[in-house]
């Protein structure tokens, strides 16, 4: 993914056409429903300004885990269309004109909006999953009020709020990830890790490696990043590694680890006590220092 963000980082934001068009969620089979918004040059004009410096500031990138998470410089990256963007995309990808608003309350509501930005041949897609900036004004609940010539007015004010800054972009079906819980939430990427650890459970190259699943159920429990890294566990796939429990055995006598196993059927023996350790082995998330011999449990890992 290096060639698609080489190409992210020179796209020539500077000279390009930006689209904006707002989403919101549908029980639908499209998942989304679109609307195009017509925008002036002004508007247009800091679209363009505040992208450059948000681009400029993500400097490298790294693959997208459900832990891996961005420093200030960084960003996350992913094949697009393994997620809902694939259904967003083919909406904002029709003809602007044909679904141009009319009407501001169409604007009420929106999850999120997305920029699409064409230049010589290329388009970068920019999402932003709406925060509480985006709204109109809460006649209901308060009175607007402006300051001139030395006293307050109330007024009508329908203004919308943007902030200068994008959840992910998206060039040549490559993800590009800034904000992660933004993008888990506009792309309900969420629901993919809350569903790993029931299909584990149903796995039995998983399942089979315990004598009881029960302490790992209720260790990870439903915490939201125990969830998240038995996502990780899914997709690494360690525990089916040739001669793994045999190899694990060997290594937890080394190390004094303290990971009971059922000899009998070839099969760990899970308690309050091991289920950390467990996962940190199930995520290869356990490692040895080359230079000091150390043993350290890490977040994450980005083999080299």
């Amino acid at each position: 993914m290096d060639a698609e963000f080489q190409l992210l980082r020179a796209f020539d934001f500077a000279n390009a056409t930006p689209h904006l068009w707002i989403f919101k969620n549908s029980r639908s089979q499209e998942k989304f429903r679109t609307f195009y918004v017509q925008t002036e040059t002004d508007l247009n004009r800091q679209f363009k300004t505040f992208v450059n410096t948000e681009i400029e500031r993500i400097t490298e990138h790294s693959p997208y885990s459900y832990i891996a998470q961005t420093n200030e410089n960084s960003c996350l990256t992913l094949d697009s269309t393994t997620t809902n963007f694939s259904n967003l995309k083919v909406l904002v990808d029709r003809l602007e004109p044909e679904h141009r608003i009319n009407d501001s309350n169409d604007l009420k509501g929106a999850n999120g909006y997305v920029v699409k930005y064409i230049a010589n041949g290329v388009t970068v897609y920019a999402v932003k999953r709406s925060t509480s900036t985006w709204k109109t004004s809460y006649p209901n609940k308060y009175i607007n009020m402006v300051f001139t010539n030395g006293e307050l007015s109330g007024v009508v004010d329908n203004s919308f709020s943007i902030e200068k800054n994008f959840d992910f972009y998206v060039i040549n079906n490559v993800a590009f990830i800034a904000n992660k819980r933004g993008f888990e939430s506009s792309m309900k990427y969420r629901e993919a890790y809350s569903q790993a650890f029931t299909q584990l459970q149903q796995n039995p190259s998983f399942s089979n490696l315990f004598s009881d699943l029960q302490p790992i159920i209720e260790y990870v429990g439903t915490n939201s990043m125990q969830l998240r890294r038995m996502g990780v566990i899914e997709v690494k796939e360690v525990y089916t590694s040739p001669n793994f429990i045999t190899k694990l055995m060997a290594v937890n006598t080394a190390r004094g680890w303290g990971l009971n196993f059922d000899l009998a059927n070839n099969t760990i023996v899970p308690c309050a006590d091991t289920t950390s350790t467990i996962l940190q082995v199930l995520l290869d998330h356990r490692l040895m220092s080359e230079i000091t011999a150390n043993i350290y449990d890490v977040p994450d890992a980005v083999q080299v």
